[in-house]
């Protein structure tokens, strides 16, 4: 375990040899090394999202520029997007469509509840909407919604679906090829356990056609993911200059996903989800998100009241874990916790060993070393 831990929801602590894949003497964009790595890098990608029909995109960016670049290429001024919002990051897909002219219904859901699939059946049936916009784990508040049902719907009516699965991929189960979705973004620095700086995404020949198929120009020169596929295809290509020991580092990271195996990571990451949430649950925390859908990557709890910024603050200062606080309305009320990336049942004993010191020293009655008491039955699975 590092000096200071990252349990926050991103970015993650880096593994050596990733963080060494950025010491590497610099190498130019074209350099064949470098090409021969990014290479390597999609197809590494293409394993991740288990993406063999759809082409992959690796673009020098944080998780929003793949949002963005998603909305500018797919949508056109005074298309019809419906964007649910399930939390604070499903607002932001509002903000991106609406900033690039869509004509934006929004269908909101109860913070922790899932977006309801017959709910957005009838919504999709009244309408004719091109795009729908999905946070598949939201990050602010640790839901995971169905996205398997939501895709399958959004297909019954002929409208792409453009997903945000910025806090899930590699540690929540998903097959690209399966779903069924036209886009789906990841970004390097969560469950990749990549520095930040680079986004990720799987798109559908039926999106690609939809990016050439345009009434209107795509109005954006970095954002254009039809011509950034042309670098994907071709990464010779001049387009823009990468960042590179970024990318060097995240093909690193991704070896390592690949070498655990994606269905043994999204196990471990199931094992200590389920083993937070017990202990969370020994320590009389509620969890935000409603039973049935919890992330395996990110989780949401309420605090005492009051106490959220100071247990953080103890946390961070006396045992150097960092937790994160709630976002938008939940500023105050809850503490999140990244639970991703190369996190094992070494740093989720730490966390609750903490967490609950931290609650006894603010004068909140809970039982000595019951938090690990009620971990271990799902740690021991690790073993």
């Amino acid at each position: 375990m590092t000096d200071e831990l990252l349990m926050i929801p991103g970015p993650t602590n880096l593994a050596h040899r990733v963080a060494e894949a950025m010491s590497k003497p610099q190498l130019g964009h074209l350099d064949p090394r470098f090409l021969e790595n990014f290479k390597e890098t999609l197809n590494l990608t293409r394993y991740l999202f288990v993406n063999y029909s759809g082409t992959p995109f690796v673009i020098s960016g944080s998780g929003t520029v793949g949002m963005e670049a998603s909305i500018v290429s797919l949508i056109e001024p005074g298309d019809k997007v419906l964007c649910l919002d399930t939390g604070y990051f499903g607002k932001r897909f509002v903000d991106l469509a609406t900033i690039h002219g869509a004509k934006v219904d929004v269908l909101n859901f109860e913070t922790g509840k899932h977006a309801d699939p017959s709910v957005v059946d009838e919504k999709l049936s009244r309408d004719n909407y091109k795009a729908i916009t999905i946070t598949h784990v939201e990050t602010s508040n640790g839901l995971s919604n169905p996205i398997k049902d939501l895709v399958k719907i959004a297909r019954k009516h002929d409208v792409y679906t453009i997903i945000d699965s910025v806090a899930a991929v590699g540690g929540c189960e998903l097959n690209f090829d399966q779903l069924g979705a036209d886009i789906v973004i990841t970004c390097s620095q969560k469950v990749i356990a990549a520095p930040p700086g680079a986004t990720l995404l799987a798109v559908s020949k039926r999106a690609l056609d939809a990016f050439e198929n345009r009434k209107t120009p795509i109005r954006s020169y970095y954002m254009n993911l039809a011509r950034w596929r042309k670098f994907m295809e071709e990464p010779g290509i001049y387009l823009a200059t990468p960042s590179i020991q970024i990318l060097l580092a995240l093909h690193e990271a991704l070896l390592m996903v690949k070498e655990e195996g994606l269905e043994n990571r999204w196990r471990r990451h199931r094992i200590i989800a389920d083993a937070i949430r017990a202990g969370l649950g020994a320590l009389n925390l509620s969890i935000v998100a409603e039973e049935g859908y919890r992330a395996n990557t990110v989780t949401g709890f309420y605090t005492p009241e009051g106490k959220a910024f100071d247990i953080c603050s103890m946390l961070r200062d006396r045992y150097k874990i960092h937790v994160a606080q709630g976002l938008g309305d939940l500023k105050g009320k809850i503490l999140r916790i990244g639970h991703f990336g190369n996190i094992t049942s070494k740093e989720t004993v730490a966390l609750l060993s903490a967490l609950e010191i931290s609650l006894r020293s603010f004068n909140v009655d809970v039982k000595r070393g019951s938090a690990v008491k009620a971990a271990m039955p799902y740690l021991e699975e690790l073993v």
